[in-house]
């Protein structure tokens, strides 16, 4: 008799299924497509995420990155992690790792290629996504402003180095990352009413030192997109019923926190199933997800702010490091946090 049934096995799901079975739970792990595939996303994982991972598991293979730079206009802004380094894997590399270390996990049987059918069971845990099947009954909000993703792969991109690079402009973001062998992830974020399809490519052309470094670039992957990004789950928890990653709420991926959240909420989503305590999880999953949106809603006013503005922000010499502070879950985001990053010079 399987004790737990967990839905997606995504990052949140093959994790909380390999954390279970190593504490003598049976686990069905259900994944509706039979191989990993790529998937519209940041791709990073901050690194709070990495420790809880390497912790149970180990670390993937991928480029490590040891902080972020932030750019707007002429303004460029870099700044280390506190502590430990980040990640950058391919989803479809990530997913399929995460996936084999579950196959060969005892306790867990991996349905590859498998749609989830209710069948009473005792509890389940939605792990899929931010479409999840679970929202029928426990509810899902978008978030506001309504925002749009792109995401695609480029060999060639010069001047690749440790830090994920974040390109402010006035409808959005595009981030740049490395994810081996000399490939890039490029995403670009776009507020719903600014969308343009040719977006990535529009940006690498429109930003001065990006059309300078993408002068001789090749498309790697199909560009892929993601909408509305950002969303808000009220209640986490119901009758036989516990979600974890993207379904129990995902923040705008300026923050970046998406992965490393997924794969923090483990171990309290773990503990409250061995316990029955599902309460304390779903205090702890949504203070996470509250203290991501205010971070988020910080970050959005700096590329709706016009240049000079932005420009301003990013000059305050200990934003950034604060905002990484947030980020990694070293401090809480309040007024007082931002307060006294924007009054230190």
């Amino acid at each position: 008799m399987t004790d737990v049934t967990i839905v997606g096995a995504g990052p949140a799901g093959s994790t909380l299924a390999i954390a279970l079975a190593r504490q003598g739970v049976r686990v069905t792990l259900y994944e509706r497509s039979k191989t990993p595939r790529l998937k519209a996303c940041g791709e990073g994982m901050l690194p709070h995420g990495v420790a809880a991972l390497r912790e149970l598991i180990g670390v993937p293979e991928g480029p490590r990155m040891r902080g972020l730079r932030f750019v707007a206009g002429d303004v460029s802004v870099e700044a280390d992690f506190p502590e430990g380094f980040g990640v950058v894997v391919r989803r479809d590399r990530f997913d399929g790792w995460l996936r084999d270390a579950a196959a060969s996990t005892p306790n867990v049987d991996l349905r590859s290629g498998t749609a989830y059918r209710p069948l009473g069971e005792r509890l389940v845990v939605g792990a899929d996504g931010r479409r999840s099947m679970f929202h029928r009954t426990l509810g899902a909000v978008p978030s506001f402003p309504r925002r749009v993703g792109l995401s695609t792969h480029f060999a060639g991109i010069e001047g690749l180095g440790d830090r994920v690079e974040v390109f402010f402009h006035p409808d959005g973001e595009l981030y740049l990352a490395p994810t081996g062998g000399g490939e890039a992830l490029v995403s670009a974020l776009f507020y719903q009413s600014a969308f343009r399809r040719d977006g990535i490519v529009y940006l690498l052309n429109a930003i001065p030192e990006l059309r300078a470094r993408a002068s001789h670039i090749e498309q790697t992957t199909p560009l892929l997109a993601c909408a509305p990004l950002g969303l808000r789950v009220p209640r986490i928890v119901g009758e036989g019923v516990l979600l974890i990653g993207d379904a129990a709420g995902a923040p705008d991926p300026i923050t970046g926190d998406g992965i490393a959240m997924a794969v923090v909420s483990v171990k309290p989503a773990a503990e409250a199933i061995l316990s029955g305590d599902f309460q304390a999880y779903e205090r702890i999953r949504l203070d996470m997800g509250r203290n991501a949106d205010r971070l988020g809603r910080l970050l959005l006013k700096i590329p709706r702010a016009n240049g000079r503005t932005a420009r301003m922000l990013l000059r305050r010499r200990a934003l950034v490091p604060t905002l990484l502070d947030v980020a990694v879950g070293r401090r809480a985001m309040n007024a007082r946090t931002v307060l006294r990053a924007m009054c230190s010079r």
